[in-house]
């Protein structure tokens, strides 16, 4: 029989040894995996800076934003929730200042323009009812401010006291889908080369004409999300409308309340002596939500590490405070982003299904479901308050009947895909005539109203209009 020497027993116990101790750390290693910590989430996304803090003198554009953690709350989180931002009601027998912004398409001008025309009519129509301290200004950006808008009485001023009348007031404003290299460089140096013959008529200098983007604010400009939007979203129709209430906020900070709005719009009476309660952001209603689409959103926002509190049907009107809307742009763009980049197949983007898969998930409607993600995370993280006001705000403009006019608040009305009166595609059709006028003259209906107001603003003269609007202003 052979002999087992010592070395070999020292080698067996050092190999069980061994052994024992590759089993321990296995076993504690897995029964402590929670601990772990694990990589942060890297948002692309543009910090949001609370006004008045020393971020908004920073030079440097470029700023990461800090990561974003999980809230949904249909888990059991039992994570502290900040509070709400402390209320500080408007009080309506004070001085309210307000503005009616929208942006506008200035290459798309044959189609667009009837469409300021009748908003405009309506705006000045609506001064009639508004409080003698209240004003409320028509802000347009636009990247050109063309001689229709001077016809119009259009300024290029920010307001600057609580006095001055009510007045329609155009900022100059770089389109995503024109922000070419040859147009970025230099800090957007040549982008305003085209105006320099409204300077000489102004007697304005360039560099005192409001313009946008500001490229050394990183409250309102972010370098890395123009160009991704620019690369994502460039031909995607309504992207500036909400691009310019992030890059413009500077421009209209200084009203208690925006509206921010689609152009084929009528301000109806009501609005005049009507104020958000309690510091809530008021929507239109939206009809973009399923079942199908509400489930999905829902799980976007768990990969986006946004919050979601299960708010859906948020039109894209919005009323509220300038600060209020300045926040669901920011959040509203990086959904879109995202949705753009990781939710929608090419042939999608391309518009190559058509409406194939709607209402279930329909990129035409990539502003509504971007906004979706915003207002859910905004209000899940007790940024903002809010109320889908659908019996407020986008109200019918073919009903013909007085008590939908007489028993509610009704603020604006919006111009749905139809073909009864009042429908946008007949007015621009010429399906209505001058003659018409009359008929509408004394009735009280949702549809006479927007039938006065468009076919007025259409046989009035644009000098008429501007007229109006400062009578009516002045007066007050």
């Amino acid at each position: 029989m052979r002999r087992v020497s010592i070395r070999l027993i020292v080698s067996a116990i050092a190999l069980s040894v061994c052994f024992f101790v590759l089993i321990f750390i296995i076993i504690n290693v897995n029964d402590h995996t929670e601990h772990l910590e694990l990589p942060p989430y890297k948002c692309e996304c543009p910090l949001v800076v609370e006004p008045g803090s020393k971020a908004e003198k920073l030079v440097v554009p470029k700023i990461e934003a800090p990561s974003i953690s999980k809230m949904d709350t249909a888990s059991n989180s039992t994570q502290t929730m900040p509070p709400l931002p402390i209320c500080r009601p408007v009080d309506k027998s004070q001085p309210v200042q307000r503005a009616i912004i929208i942006y506008y398409p200035h290459h798309q001008s044959e189609y667009f323009f009837p469409e300021v025309r009748w908003l405009y009519r309506s705006w000045a129509e609506m001064l009639r009812d508004q409080p003698p301290t209240w004003r409320t200004d028509f802000l347009i950006f636009s990247y050109n401010l063309s001689i229709e808008f001077q016809r119009l009485g259009c300024v290029n001023h920010i307001r600057k006291t609580k006095d001055e009348p009510s007045v329609c007031r155009l900022f100059l404003y770089v389109p995503i889908q024109f922000r070419v290299k040859a147009v970025t460089e230099n800090n957007y140096q040549h982008a305003f080369d085209h105006i320099r013959d409204f300077s000489k008529t102004t007697n304005q200098k360039i560099e005192e004409i409001v313009t946008l983007p500001k490229t050394n604010d990183p409250m309102i400009y972010d370098v890395r999300r123009s160009e991704n939007l620019y690369t994502h979203l460039r031909t995607y129709g309504y992207i500036d409308s909400i691009n310019t209430i992030f890059e413009g906020y500077k421009t209209f900070k200084m009203y208690d309340f925006v509206l921010r709005t689609d152009i084929d719009v009528f301000i109806y009476r009501h609005f005049g002596h009507y104020i958000p309660a309690n510091c809530t952001l008021i929507t239109g209603g939206g009809g973009y939500g399923t079942d199908f689409n509400r489930r999905k959103l829902r799980r976007i926002a768990r990969d986006m590490d946004f919050a979601h509190v299960g708010l859906s049907g948020m039109g894209s009107t919005w009323y509220g405070s300038a600060y209020d809307g300045y926040l669901v742009a920011n959040q509203t763009l990086n959904g879109m982003l995202w949705l753009a980049q990781y939710e929608f197949a090419t042939p999608e983007r391309e518009s190559k299904l058509g409406t194939l898969m709607w209402p279930q998930w329909h990129y035409g409607v990539l502003l509504l479901y971007g906004q979706h993600l915003a207002i859910n995370h905004l209000v899940g993280t007790n940024q903002i308050r809010i109320r889908i006001g659908s019996d407020l705000l986008d109200q019918s403009t073919t009903d013909a009947t007085t008590p939908y006019v007489q028993q509610g608040t009704r603020l604006n009305l919006h111009c749905w895909h139809t073909d009864n009166r009042f429908s946008k595609f007949a007015f621009k059709m010429g399906h209505y005539k001058q003659a018409e006028l009359e008929k509408y003259r004394n009735d009280t209906t949702a549809q006479a109203y927007a039938m006065r107001m468009a076919l007025e603003s259409k046989y009035m003269t644009l000098e008429h209009m501007a007229s109006l609007v400062q009578n009516i202003s002045t007066s007050s």
